[in-house]
């Protein structure tokens, strides 16, 4: 480096030599260093500082050079290289699809062919829905839903994504059918129908409803590995994105899961140590973009394991590995080797802290309330908090083994992954079971999950909690009207889908940006273990519970009036408009998990629920949505005479704003007013529940 020699700078300051001697020169190498034998002093010419310039000696140039080299530390250092990553992936290929149904440039894609009847020949509109590789055929499906198998006349390797476009024309069946692609489907998009006229046009500007897609090829489907009272395992490769990864959704259904308020508590502590455990193993996954989570609920243990194919079953066995050391320690007072000192206290004190924090917001406190009042066997935080108290290890291991001793499972495996790798993983589960003791609960035994059923009345006061907030502070109040329906049927959720998409937007525009009841105005459909229901929801500080529901009653009252005067075109852009929303396609491999592994989990099963729905859409008539309006919802009967007999449940906690119709409890006493609150309400309506709910 030149920096700070004498000639780099055009100053005169610069050419000043220090009385000692002449600038820029160094010094001989000298073992040692003496100012006074060390030769010229040298002026820095920017700051003023004084220096010696002396050459670094031979040898110490070659030690530095020498220790520059790669090597490693030698044993008795405590440093050291950072462990092999185990899942960093080596094989990011993606897995062939069977032959039967493989990929092809025209699956998905929309066409017109030319076909004789008689002496005339006319271009048909449709749709080709697979490709069978070994036989080069294409599936095609017209207007009416029949189906038929047609020779492509072209190879595999002569048509390219890049050379398929709209107006692209080939032949099929050896000539004698010529065909013209209308329009191309996009990566993740599933069947594109369009017909190349206007009705393409109308479609897009929502004044015509949307074409349903064929169903989907059962190969297509989730497919059952294996149907066992130990393990029920389902698989489906994708096929739409494409990409190296996949996804592992899991849960272990325990007999005594639900058991008391303790096993509830314990569960949901064992899964903190479990997390706990195994933070640097999910740190290093993590860094490979591998993610895993465990979770609790009534009814067991879920596990989701989602990332990059090639070693997500590493992960996952590592995972279950870490459950299954639990089993069979009911007698013992030590936590497994794999939990380290003081975690156990540690985990405890985080899992307080969380119940104890709980339902500190009005809005979720009302939520949390509701779904109690609608799932008798539920736990509160509360409830889970006090069995802690005397917690110890022993206990915790005592009640962790007996929700451990007896469960099922069900899993979806779903993503890169072909049916060998399906194989291997339901071999590799089996094995587990087998090791930590073995294991099987058949489905009658499944912990059960009964749903309320509130009565049919006219009189709020047969289902009304008022509650106190949590936090005295709190200024908001938060109210839920709940709307129960009935059992789960594709009718009546789609009426419900479409009454709470109707009214959402003039809901939210009336209460919220015209009354100014609050910053939350909402209504969404809900769907409990199977039980079908419309709920609203209006958090505020400006005003009271009271007038919040009286104005959530008038507004029901109004929307009638708007709905039975609605015109006919309005009525189905509103319907046309929830069919594009339910035909949308997923964004991501997750998203489509999503909707898979909540059939399985939820026991209907329908994987194909959306367009299902779409079609039951297609049917729906005004007349029937105001008469579900008139049923479920409308105050007043149909002759506006007297009031209706709704399934109604309303839920109030009531902030610091609204202090006049605040029940008077003390602060340690809200938790046991709450749950006494809501077994009170199930006794007022005799625990009625919807019995045994099952999905045809």
């Amino acid at each position: 480096s030149t920096l700070g020699r004498a000639a780099d700078y055009e100053m005169a300051e610069a050419n000043e030599q220090v009385p000692n001697g002449t600038a820029d020169s160094c010094s001989e190498d000298d073992e040692t260093f003496d100012p006074l034998q060390s030769g010229i002093l040298n002026l820095e010419p920017m700051f003023g500082a004084r220096y010696w310039c002396r050459s670094i000696p031979e040898d110490l140039m070659n030690e530095w050079t020498n220790s520059s080299k790669p090597e490693l530390p030698p044993p008795d250092s405590h440093l050291s290289l950072p462990p092999k990553n185990p899942f960093v992936p080596e094989n990011l290929a993606l897995k062939p699809l069977p032959s039967d149904d493989s990929h092809h440039p025209l699956v998905h894609c929309s066409l017109k062919i030319c076909i004789a009847i008689g002496k005339k020949k006319i271009w048909v509109p449709c749709t080709v829905n697979k490709y069978n590789a070994t036989k080069n055929q294409v599936l095609l499906i017209y207007e009416d839903e029949n189906e038929k198998w047609h020779a492509v006349d072209q190879q595999l390797s002569q048509l390219t994504k890049s050379s398929i476009s709209r107006g692209f024309e080939g032949t099929l069946d050896n000539k004698n059918i010529k065909y013209r692609i209308v329009a191309v489907a996009q990566d993740g998009e599933g069947p594109v129908l369009k017909f190349g006229d206007d009705s393409d046009h109308h479609v897009e500007l929502g004044t015509h409803f949307p074409p349903i897609p064929p169903p989907s090829p059962e190969s297509r489907l989730p497919q059952l590995v294996s149907n066992t009272q130990v393990l029920k395992f389902w698989h489906l490769q994708d096929r739409t994105f494409k990409r190296p990864i996949a996804e592992m959704r899991m849960r272990l259904i325990c007999a005594a899961a639900n058991k008391t308020s303790f096993h509830r508590a314990c569960a949901d502590l064992f899964v903190n140590l479990i997390l706990d455990s195994i933070t640097e193993t999910s740190y290093l996954a993590d860094v490979c973009e591998l993610g895993c989570s465990v979770g609790s609920s009534d009814v067991g243990f879920s596990i989701r394991v989602h990332g990059f194919d090639d070693k997500l079953m590493v992960l996952f066995e590592l995972i279950m590995r870490a459950i299954f050391e639990f089993r069979g320690r009911a007698d013992e007072s030590n936590l497994p080797a794999s939990i380290k000192e003081g975690r156990f206290e540690a985990c405890l004190e985080v899992l307080r802290r969380r119940y104890g924090n709980s339902g500190l917001k009005a809005s979720s406190l009302s939520s949390d309330i509701r779904l109690m009042c609608l799932q008798p066997f539920s736990r509160s935080s509360h409830s889970k908090l006090r069995t802690l108290d005397d917690v110890n290890k022993a206990s915790f291991s005592a009640a962790v083994s007996e929700t451990l001793e007896t469960f099922g499972i069900e899993a979806l495996y779903h993503g890169n992954v072909d049916l060998e790798d399906a194989t291997k993983a339901k071999e590799l589960i089996l094995k587990l079971v087998n090791e930590s003791g073995g294991a099987g609960l058949p489905r009658k035994k499944y912990p059960k999950e009964p749903v309320t059923k509130i009565p049919s009345t006219v009189a709020k006061s047969a289902g009304n909690l008022t509650i106190p907030s949590l936090d005295q502070t709190e200024a908001n109040t938060a109210v839920e009207i709940y709307f129960q329906v009935g059992k789960d049927n594709i009718e009546e959720r789609v009426l419900i889908d479409l009454l709470t998409h109707m009214m959402y937007e003039p809901l939210y525009d009336q209460l919220r940006t015209k009354d100014q009841f609050g910053y939350s105005v909402s209504c969404d459909s809900r769907w409990t273990n199977g039980v079908m229901g419309m709920h609203f929801r209006v958090v505020t500080s400006t005003k009271t519970a009271a007038e919040t529901v009286e104005r959530i009653e008038k507004f029901l009252l109004e929307y009638r009036k708007e709905l039975i005067e609605m015109k006919e075109d309005a009525f189905m852009e509103q319907v046309i408009g929830l069919a594009k929303n339910k035909l949308d396609m997923f964004n991501s491999l997750s998203e489509e998990t999503d909707s898979i592994w909540g059939e399985i989990r939820d026991g209907r099963y329908d994987f194909q629920i959306h367009r299902n729905e779409a079609v039951w859409l297609r049917s729906v008539t005004k007349s029937r949505v105001v008469a579900a309006y008139d049923e479920w919802l409308s105050p007043l009967s149909v002759d506006g005479k007297s009031d209706n007999k709704r399934r109604m449940l309303i839920v109030k906690v009531l902030g610091s704003s609204d202090a006049d119709g605040r029940p008077v409890v003390d602060d340690s006493r809200v938790c046991d007013f709450i749950d006494e609150s809501v077994l009170g309400f199930q006794k007022s309506i005799g625990n009625q529940t919807w019995g045994k709910i099952t999905f045809s």
